[in-house]
């Protein structure tokens, strides 16, 4: 994965080169402010050996502007080796095979539709990554290889980020942005979401059934049965309780890592107290979990710096001028796809669905009326086209994350990802010429 972003520092800095830089004026909330482009200065940018150093400090900086992300993966990888260390997952996962039996596959509608209420409604992001510790070992057990497990919380949150109806990290700043009504426009979206849904959970359950693995069972046709104690039940009761506050801590007081992972570390410290294990293998354990997820740490720091480096550059503000100028040429029905194409290939710069809304909702929301669409159409755009290349941009730390934190490489990943782009591409289309359709937003 470090090989992938270091090309795409590259490429961002031969981007650099030949796009002229331009920059627009941003107002106190950091908003693009609408016709004030004005292109800039060659020598506000970095250039021949000035260029090659940015690229390479571009990591370290990337690491620095992640840092509380990072914090958040070291911490969650300790709690989560402590948890592991009591013994209760391994009871608890044994247990649910046994009880599953032949119903196993229903484990992964059933997960993906709860992840997808967290995308839709609070927009669930880097909240997926401890839980892809914990499916990771489950779908092994179960008889599906360890690509489901991350793809579990990872496409079940995305399908709803892409399709929320009121995630307030997207939906709710572009429409603040385009000066819409907050929550307007709900119905359709619901709508957009449960198709999503039902897609993406009908992708990840037939590749599982494609891509059964064998495990070893004992004559019951089940694993290996093992003593479930009181004191595995208490590590599972802290372990339910942490996400319960978790949540309840995400809706009411808008949590972010920095507060989750200080509820992961409660969960740690009490879970290995009521496993009784000593101080010291607490410590050991909390240790071994984090460096075991150095590497997805290190993983998001450096594809911030992916993002940091087209900032300096000072490229994305002329992509998105010239883009604008073109999508005001196309018939109404072609600006619309192209506004969610632009969005899409957009995101791969700006894996932030916030930092995105900020940087074009400005620019796209009035344009969409010289178009002859609408803002809520434009919003529409925005969100699907935010939401589905998440699942498979390499500059997105949470997927990056993710997949670091499953022992996954990106090759593997996108080989089952890339079909799944294709459909949501599809879909994704089909659902904004239908909103188009009927009058959506008029």
């Amino acid at each position: 994965m470090f090989t992938i972003i270091f090309c795409l520092l590259a490429l961002i800095a031969i981007a650099g080169i030949w796009i002229p830089a331009g920059q627009y004026a941003r107002d106190a909330a950091g908003r693009v402010v609408d016709g004030t482009f004005a292109y800039t200065p060659a020598a506000a940018r970095p250039t021949g050996a000035g260029l090659v150093f940015a690229v390479l400090t571009a990591p370290l900086r990337g690491m620095e502007a992640a840092a509380s992300i990072m914090a958040f993966i070291f911490v969650i990888g300790g709690a989560f080796k402590v948890i592991e260390n009591s013994g209760a997952f391994d009871a608890a996962i044994r247990r649910a095979v046994h009880s599953l039996g032949r119903r196993r596959i229903l484990v992964i509608p059933a997960a993906m539709l709860v992840f997808s209420i967290g995308g839709a409604v609070f927009g669930m992001s880097e909240e997926i990554i401890p839980f892809v510790i914990l499916f990771v070992p489950l779908v092994r057990a179960l008889g599906y290889p360890p690509l489901v497990g991350v793809a579990i919380p990872l496409v079940g949150a995305g399908m709803g980020f892409a399709g929320a109806m009121i995630n307030p990290f997207t939906v709710g700043i572009a429409q603040a942005i385009s000066g819409l009504p907050p929550l307007s426009g709900w119905g359709f979206r619901t709508v957009s979401w449960a198709v999503l849904t039902v897609f993406g959970i009908a992708f990840v359950t037939l590749h599982a059934r494609r891509h059964r693995i064998d495990v070893e069972e004992d004559a019951e046709g089940g694993l290996e049965k093992v003593r479930f104690t009181r004191a595995h039940a208490a590590v599972l009761f802290v372990l339910v309780g942490g996400i319960v506050v978790m949540l309840f801590g995400i809706q009411q007081y808008e949590w972010y890592v920095t507060e989750i992972g200080a509820v992961f570390l409660a969960m740690g410290l009490c879970a290995g107290i009521v496993s009784r294990q000593h101080p010291t293998q607490i410590s050991m354990g909390f240790l071994e979990g984090a460096k075991d997820l150095l590497s997805a740490a290190l993983v998001v720091g450096f594809a911030r710096g992916i993002v940091v480096l087209a900032g300096e550059t000072f490229i994305l503000d002329t992509i998105l001028y010239s883009s604008s100028g073109q999508l005001v040429k196309l018939p109404s029905v072609v600006a619309l796809q192209g506004m969610f194409a632009f969005q899409s290939l957009l995101n791969i710069l700006v894996p932030s669905g916030s930092g995105q809304a900020a940087l074009t909702m400005p620019i796209l929301a009035p344009l969409s009326e010289l178009c002859g669409l609408n803002r809520q159409l434009a919003v529409l755009a925005f969100q699907f086209g935010d939401g589905f290349t998440n699942l498979i941009t390499p500059t997105s730390a949470v997927l990056m994350g993710a997949l670091e934190a499953g022992k996954i490489p990106y090759g593997t990943w996108f080989r089952f990802a890339w079909s799944m782009q294709v459909w949501l591409v599809g879909i994704g289309g089909v659902l904004l010429g239908i909103a188009l359709a009927i009058g959506y937003g008029g």
